[in-house]
């Protein structure tokens, strides 16, 4: 069994080793050298700490600082809602530290060793130089404050932001310097990107959708189809035109909103005055419970919500934003004019991305068309062109350039005909051949759309 090194052995070792032919005499300005390492690590330790102490500030606290008197908290908060300027200040403080470091770590180790022992031992001088750099610098200068502060960031904050203050001054005109010239490099370097367009995404997706082997692989992909797409569609693209709007008068009797409450089936009623373009709230049908057996005197109006007005135009990634702060599911579609579009809700968002959500009272299929064949189908003249385009499976920019402002089957064939057509009429655009079956003086009524020559 191996007992290890004998510890008499070891001190005849040291006592043999040629101490003097490797240090120098023992010099006080060392001890100076060491104290102010020791200085420089615990200014390195303290600006790594507060670095990550800053950013670990949750909203929350981030409000209560706000409402607080006290100074100490006033300096945190400053330096919270100046991000660049901290981390100018960091960045250059940890910089001249640890720079500093390792020059007074050299200067010492050429005091203390001798010049010969220097030169012929250059590569043991390298290898302490580099431990102690990484273990020293990295270990007490930034691992373990930065460990700390995870766990007591407002503590931390607290004890060192001061300090960090104080460094942000003397070296304020530095920082300003290190901030114009990052400013200076990210503006130049804004218009330098490898910009990706949503077309090359969707490409990219369709390729992917070609290797799909299971049904759950090509749901999911449609929901990419659908993410990337999202931003790009307006309101007017899904929203339901002021034809299918189901509201009430504001005058109607509490028996005659009850008959229009049961009859459609919805949630969430628009209520006008004098017509539609007028809307003047929503009523939302849950709040009639505790009414059921009011009679006609019962005032319902005073029940009724504000509701959400929105423009065509709005794209919904903004409208779905507005729904999640205001907290409401419907809103208003109204035009340039100030008149009343229709009405779009959180469900037409949602199947923007996920597809069609269906519930029990749904019918089976809520697109108005009919499949002939995989070449021929007839819709309805009031169908969205974007319900259409989910139909034949084709992207739902395909008639952008024909559209104009048409949001509809009857709208698109309107912009390609300059006229209302008569039955019998047949137009064609790209690949797409429309045979008009139905249509009376005012609109067109039912299509016929075949795909191909």
């Amino acid at each position: 069994m191996d007992d290890g090194i004998p510890i008499p052995y070891l001190f005849s070792f040291l006592l043999l080793i040629p101490w003097s032919e490797i240090f120098n005499p023992f010099d006080a300005a060392i001890i100076y050298e060491v104290i102010f390492i020791l200085i420089l690590l615990i200014f390195t330790a303290m600006m790594c700490a507060v670095e990550v102490a800053i950013f670990l500030f949750k909203h929350q606290e981030i409000q209560e600082l706000e409402k607080s008197t006290d100074s100490t908290d006033a300096i945190i908060l400053d330096f919270i809602k100046k991000p660049r300027r901290f981390l100018a200040t960091f960045v250059l403080t940890t910089t001249l530290f640890t720079l500093a470091i390792v020059l007074v770590f050299e200067n010492m180790l050429e005091t203390v060793l001798k010049h010969e022992f220097a030169e012929t031992h250059s590569t043991l001088l390298f290898i302490i130089k580099i431990s102690f750099e990484t273990f020293i610098i990295v270990l007490f200068a930034e691992v373990i404050p930065k460990l700390y502060a995870t766990q007591q960031y407002y503590k931390v904050s607290r004890y060192t932001i001061h300090v960090l203050r104080i460094f942000d001054t003397i070296f304020a005109p530095f920082v300003k310097t290190l901030i114009a010239t990052s400013n200076f490099f990210e503006k130049r370097l804004e218009g330098i990107n490898n910009s990706v367009s949503a077309k090359d995404i969707d490409e990219a997706i369709d390729i992917t959708n070609s290797l799909d082997k299971t049904d759950s692989e090509k749901n999911d992909t449609k929901i990419l189809k659908g993410i990337v797409k999202f931003g790009n569609i307006t309101v007017s693209q899904i929203m339901h035109s002021r034809m299918e709007v189901v509201g009430v008068d504001h005058d109607a009797t509490f028996t005659e909103l009850l008959a229009i409450v049961r009859e459609s089936g919805y949630s969430r009623i628009p209520v006008y005055k004098d017509d539609i373009d007028k809307i003047i709230g929503v009523l939302y049908v849950k709040d009639l419970l505790n009414y059921i057996d009011a009679d006609d005197s019962f005032k319902w109006i005073d029940i009724i919500k504000p509701a959400l007005f929105v423009p065509e135009n709005k794209k919904i990634d903004d409208l779905l934003e507005d729904f999640q702060t205001k907290r409401v599911h419907m809103a208003i579609v109204v035009d340039e004019y100030g008149g009343s579009s229709g009405i779009v809700t959180l469900e037409d968002v949602l199947e923007e991305v996920i597809g069609d959500i269906k519930d029990e009272f749904d019918d089976a299929s809520e697109i108005d068309f009919k499949k002939l064949d995989n070449h021929n189908f007839i819709f309805e003249g009031r169908t969205a062109l974007n319900d259409v385009c989910k139909v034949l499976e084709i992207p739902t920019d395909t008639f952008d350039d024909a559209r104009g402002d048409a949001d509809s089957m009857a709208g698109l064939i309107l912009e390609l005909n300059s006229e209302i057509p008569i039955e019998g009429d047949e137009l064609k655009y790209q690949h797409f051949t429309f045979l008009i079956l139905e249509a009376d003086k005012t609109r067109v009524i039912r299509v016929k759309v075949t795909l191909g020559n």
